[in-house]
């Protein structure tokens, strides 16, 4: 009898957990929404799905027939999404009938520990307690009771209306009941777990697993690299959505007075609240959405990554730009690690922001030296290093 099963309707970390199950020989099996697969859905719907949910980083080494489809709540979500495109997604409804179904699903299985993921493991959760299986949910996201508190606090200093919550009511209860009903919580960063502990204070045992990026594709960029020299502006970037939750506004009061001395580029979508705020800075390049490739060319043609985030519960990005060589400048609030805690800024502070770029925008063999450590530390974060981690879990589990 193997000893894991696994269902998320999502992909964050869930496939990189059920290879690490597989890789001891415990897979039982993954309940997922799509799969790129010989005779799944995903082969032939994949490309109506969100990029990467049916061919996400592990899911070429899990066995096929490990894995079962529930595809209708994600499509069903994309379609009313479509007809309707400034609803505001709250995935509620869509991950309720997707659990269900896993619940289901689960009641078939004879595993001893159950993993699902935040939102969307409810009833899975109770029916893996009445079979007497360990439960175990992942939690990829920063709570949002959090992360509205922080966009409060900023909407208010910049004069401008705060963007709703993630989260309904309906929706944060869920995770609230999941988060009890759980034995063990993972968490992807100290950031996260503090503020998921602090609000929830019954969480029975949470643990933190830095998440991983393809370090080997990154690091191509890195053999690419040539700094911006003394005399010429240094060349910032920023990559995310571009909004008030990811801290936008905060780099854009830091540049403003540095105008020859600091070129700054946004790439990635612009939040609608952000059409309030540009116009009041002087204009900088902005970028739609870029596919990974083309991020890692915009990484080679700059000098340092800022990541001002309000409230990120990782942030891969941080952990790429650094795996191609680009010192950061990362928010507290980020959760993505940092090679020394010199690197962050505190939320909220532009000035702080500045001093940083005016430091490297002075010494340009620092942002040499600071772009090797950011390669050598972040190639530390490879996938086989996350499912290690996870495997001693797995194994700390069974022995109990």
């Amino acid at each position: 009898m193997n000893a894991v099963a696994l269902a998320y309707a999502g992909v964050h970390q869930i496939f990189q957990l059920a290879l690490a199950a597989q890789e001891m020989g415990e897979l039982d099996g993954l309940y997922c929404s799509l799969v790129d697969g010989e005779g799944k859905w995903g082969r032939r719907l994949g490309r109506w799905a969100p990029t990467g949910t049916a061919r996400p980083l592990g899911v070429e080494g899990i066995q096929v027939e490990k894995m079962t489809e529930f595809p209708w709540p994600l499509l069903a979500n994309r379609i009313a999404k479509k007809m309707r495109p400034s609803r505001h997604s709250d995935h509620w409804r869509s991950n309720s009938w997707f659990d269900l179904s896993a619940a289901r699903w689960l009641r078939t299985r004879e595993a001893r520990i159950f993993i699902g993921a935040e939102s969307c493991a409810l009833h899975s959760l109770q029916v893996a307690e009445e079979k007497g299986m360990r439960r175990v949910l992942d939690c990829p996201g920063i709570p949002s009771a959090v992360l509205d508190a922080e966009a409060k606090r900023a909407g208010e200093a910049f004069g401008i209306p705060t963007a709703v919550s993630a989260n309904s009511e309906v929706m944060q209860e869920r995770k609230q009941r999941e988060l009890a009903a759980a034995e063990l919580v993972l968490c992807c960063s100290q950031h996260q777990r503090d503020s998921l502990v602090r609000l929830n204070p019954g969480v029975k045992r949470s643990e933190v697993i830095p998440l991983w990026t393809n370090v080997d594709f990154w690091s191509e960029a890195a053999a690419w690299r040539q700094f911006s020299r003394p005399g010429e502006p240094l060349r910032a970037l920023y990559a995310g959505a571009v909004s008030l939750r990811k801290g936008v506004p905060y780099l854009l009061q830091a540049v403003e007075p540095l105008t020859s001395a600091v070129k700054l580029t946004l790439a990635g979508a612009a939040a609608p609240e952000m059409s309030q705020i540009l116009p009041r800075f002087r204009q900088h390049e902005l970028l739609p959405y870029l596919p990974k490739p083309k991020l890692r060319e915009l990484f080679v043609q700059h000098d340092v990554l800022v990541m001002p985030t309000l409230g990120d519960s990782f942030g891969f990005v941080t952990l790429e730009a650094m795996a191609a060589g680009l010192p950061v400048i990362a928010s507290r609030n980020a959760g993505a690690p940092v090679p020394h805690d010199s690197w962050r800024v505190p939320p909220h502070d532009a000035e702080v922001i500045r001093e940083r770029l005016l430091a490297y925008h002075g010494n340009r063999d620092l942002l040499r030296h600071d772009g090797e450590v950011a390669a050598a530390f972040a190639s530390r974060f490879t996938p086989e290093r996350y499912r290690a981690r996870a495997g001693e879990l797995f194994r700390e589990l069974l022995a109990a």
